[in-house]
């Protein structure tokens, strides 16, 4: 076991799900996958686990979401908890499985217009795609949910990978080339419990969250670009008191308890600037798979 494996279970999230109603509870699927709940009613961002080897994406060969994988990940969630599956971009990695989880869940697929032609090439119908746009808004039972546009990240040799939009319906096998970005959103979670973000892409639009707080950021940290005017313009200006790591897992290799570290995602570089500049912001990390509750009755559960 790595060293910088050591770290990241240090500081793993052991609290407890909070009961229904009570508070938010979290489950981390790898990369910016994430189930949230309240116990009552819930939803998906970016399930993702149909995973392929960096070469056969480097190829540009055709990857069919991997159906049983997809089945037996939903199988770990309550139906009546997934109230929608939303893709905060349309990256491979963020929703080449979106769809068919909407369509095992019974739930919309919630994205810009390109999330939803990846939907309508899995052939769903319009009747289960949502398309939002900036500062468009959504509620799930207790969750007010809303989208701010954002920036996508230098994730490759300091470009951002397969820009541009999806403009016909994405029919499945397609390579990694075909999920084109689309726009990205940072997602604000309201809940009488407290505000998540879900911020899967380590870019920022400067002053995308003015006006907004949040208690815990989920933050993608795979390709960003400098890690302390990441954390000034993202977590800083929600003002929140925790960060969580998300998107470092190898998503070239299947989704694992003992899960790789992405290349070059710098994981301890990003720990060790969390920690050495501002001491005072609980820095925590989430088991892969299994529940935890985050914000009960309105307080911060820490770990």
């Amino acid at each position: 076991m790595s060293l910088t494996f050591k770290r990241y279970l240090s500081l793993l999230v052991d609290k407890p799900p909070a009961r229904p109603g009570d508070g938010i509870n979290v489950t981390w699927l790898g990369n910016a996958g994430v189930h949230v709940t309240d116990g009552i009613t819930g939803f998906l961002i970016d399930p993702f686990v149909s995973r392929y080897g960096m070469l056969r994406v480097a190829l540009g060969l055709g990857m069919p979401p991997m159906q049983d994988v997809i089945a037996k990940w939903a199988a770990t969630f309550d139906p009546a908890l997934v109230g929608a599956v939303i893709a905060s971009h349309s990256h491979y990695d963020h929703a080449l499985d979106a769809p068919f989880f909407a369509r095992l869940f019974d739930a919309p697929l919630v994205g810009t217009e390109s999330t939803a032609n990846i939907g309508r090439g899995a052939r769903l119908s319009d009747d289960f795609i949502k398309v939002v746009g900036h500062a468009d808004t959504m509620e799930i039972g207790a969750f007010k949910i809303t989208f701010l546009e954002s920036v996508h990240g230098p994730a490759l040799f300091n470009r951002v990978p397969y820009p541009g939009v999806i403009t016909s319906p994405l029919v499945s096998p397609a390579g990694a080339r075909g999920y084109r970005m689309g726009g990205v959103f940072g997602i604000v979670i309201q809940h009488p419990a407290g505000t998540l973000v879900h911020h899967g892409s380590a870019g920022y639009d400067r002053d995308m969250y003015a006006g907004h707080h949040a208690d815990v950021v989920l933050l993608g940290i795979a390709g960003r670009a400098g890690t302390s005017t990441y954390l000034k313009n993202v977590v800083d200006a929600l003002g929140a008191r925790t960060v969580i790591p998300i998107h470092f897992d190898n998503m070239f290799h299947p989704v694992s308890t003992s899960f790789r570290f992405m290349p070059a995602v710098h994981f301890d570089e990003f720990l060790d600037v969390c920690l050495q500049t501002r001491p005072n912001m609980n820095v925590s990390t989430l088991p892969v798979g299994r529940p935890v509750g985050l914000l009960i009755n309105g307080s911060l559960n820490p770990p």
